[in-house]
């Protein structure tokens, strides 16, 4: 009789069973902590979680986080992060150079990047005049062939037609570096077995915080930013380059950086909630040479932005390239060592970048520190370095078949960066989350089809509804063209 007074209403079963499992869990937990004590042994307990509705969210999302750090290889990281995102989360697209000139600013703000003028010792201290005058002579022939044809006609181009032209100066460098190759391989391993890639694709992502939300949304406050960019080649190698600095040295931690947390809507990027969050360092996870020794890029990126503004500080611009470049390309070769936005780098991360014109040269060393932005696992305690040079310029000018005012500081900082040999510290790991690939052969066939089906950037397969035909781009779109009766396009 008095089981079924109590089974007789529904609601009180769920309590008497809630009652019974939570008992039995108590009983459970007591059990065990008994028995630790009883063979010396520590008891571990769960964590404690905030049970707001904020702090329950938060612990979801740290859960995902430990449940991405789990996974053993970097093609299923890059996968969870790109197909779990929320709905509709709005990517802000970034380049090496704004489309504003204040954007510059922001660009160094959103990278958490300390800029300072002059290349860092590391740098400097490298000795290459035996090499230097061995080559020297080379060079100068390689830059008055390329400048200065006798076997052109007499209509040749002038210097300053050089010098406008689109990728002006990335086929010069190449020249000097295969040169360099040709004389230093022999004697520089990482040289020999060092990768050159021509405009190869470089797309990585991260979160920042910092940023107003009227309700306070966590999407809001942190916002997702994707970089592109087609430098004019990078040259890879097997092992990462030594730090410049430690990373526990105090320039890292209390380096000064600019605050310009304004939304980025501000200086006209454009906003893409279509596009995946991809990161490839213009290679597939398993490629060998996986980390930078050097990546150039031309001075006619600029040329968009210049285009657009007057009055203009074009040392801070070219700064924001290299700044920008650097960090984008460090950040992905990052991922691809296991490291995540939600789990920051364990070691530095060194890139050399040049920029020129085929003329002048720019000379940039950049250290990532952090990678981790975003207010859940944001520690505020990293900086990230820039060195540069400022403009060198290698030639006044040629006349006469001869070349004029030839400095030899360029000829010596290029060969200091090719000869900035990598280092990894006696017992350092490399890639520390991760693991065994335990998969299967047709997972992993799998796993690579579909995320590089992803980042392969193919439109939509309903993307053509959307065109507009090519007719009616000529016949009645043309400002010229005349007025037509309206036609219903199906």
């Amino acid at each position: 009789m008095v089981s079924q007074c109590i089974f007789r209403n529904s609601s009180r079963v769920t309590i008497f069973c809630k009652r019974l499992k939570f008992s039995i869990n108590c009983l459970s937990i007591r059990l065990q902590h008994k028995l630790a004590e009883v063979t010396n042994q520590t008891c571990e307990y769960p964590p404690i979680v905030d049970m707001s509705k904020e702090g329950q969210r938060r612990h979801q999302r740290q859960m995902w986080y430990d449940s991405i750090k789990a996974m053993p290889t970097v093609e299923e990281k890059l996968y969870e992060l790109a197909v779990q995102q929320r709905l509709h989360l709005k990517k802000y697209f970034l380049t090496c150079v704004p489309p504003s000139y204040t954007g510059i600013f922001f660009n160094q703000f959103i990278t958490r990047t300390h800029l300072m003028e002059g290349l860092p010792d590391k740098i400097n201290n490298i000795n290459v005049e035996d090499e230097l005058s061995d080559i020297k002579d080379t060079f100068n022939e390689v830059l008055l062939n390329y400048y200065h044809n006798p076997w052109q006609s007499k209509t040749s181009k002038q210097l300053s037609d050089y010098l406008s032209e689109k990728g002006a100066g990335s086929r010069l460098l190449n020249q000097l570096i295969t040169q360099c190759y040709k004389r230093l391989a022999s004697k520089n391993e990482h040289i020999l077995e060092s990768t050159i890639q021509h405009k190869p694709r470089i797309n990585s992502f991260w979160w920042h915080n910092g940023f107003e939300s009227k309700d306070d949304e966590i999407y809001e406050k942190n916002l997702a930013f994707r970089y592109e960019e087609f430098p004019a080649f990078v040259i890879r190698m097997k092992k990462p380059l030594s730090p410049i600095v430690d990373m526990n040295d105090p320039l890292c931690a209390t380096a000064e950086v600019l605050k310009y947390h304004y939304h980025p809507e501000i200086f006209e990027f454009p906003c893409n909630e279509s596009d995946w969050l991809s990161s490839v360092p213009g290679f597939w996870p398993g490629d060998q040479n996986e980390f930078p020794l050097l990546q150039v890029f031309t001075s006619d990126k600029l040329q968009n932005l210049l285009m657009k503004i007057e009055n203009y500080d074009l040392k801070k611009i070219e700064n924001s390239l290299g700044l920008m470049g650097s960090f984008g390309y460090l950040n992905t070769i990052a991922n691809y060592q296991g490291f995540t936005p939600f789990h920051d780098i364990t070691y530095p991360f060194v890139g050399q970048t040049i920029l020129t014109n085929g003329q002048d040269f720019t000379f940039f060393v950049y250290q990532l520190n952090t990678i981790a932005f975003h207010e859940d696992v944001d520690n505020k305690d990293r900086r990230n370095l820039c060195w540069t040079s400022g403009k060198l310029r290698l030639f006044e000018t040629i006349e006469d078949g001869q070349l004029k005012g030839v400095n030899e500081d360029v000829y010596r900082l290029l060969l200091k960066f090719l000869l900035n040999t990598p280092e990894v510290k006696e017992g350092q790991v490399l890639k520390p989350y991760l693991g065994v690939d335990t998969r299967t052969e047709e997972e992993i066939k799998n796993m690579r089809f579909f995320l590089r089906r992803m980042y392969s950037q193919k439109r939509a397969h309903n993307a053509h509804k959307d065109e507009v035909p090519m007719w009616v781009k000529i016949y009645k779109n043309h400002p010229d063209a005349p007025p037509s009766p309206y036609v219903k396009l199906e």
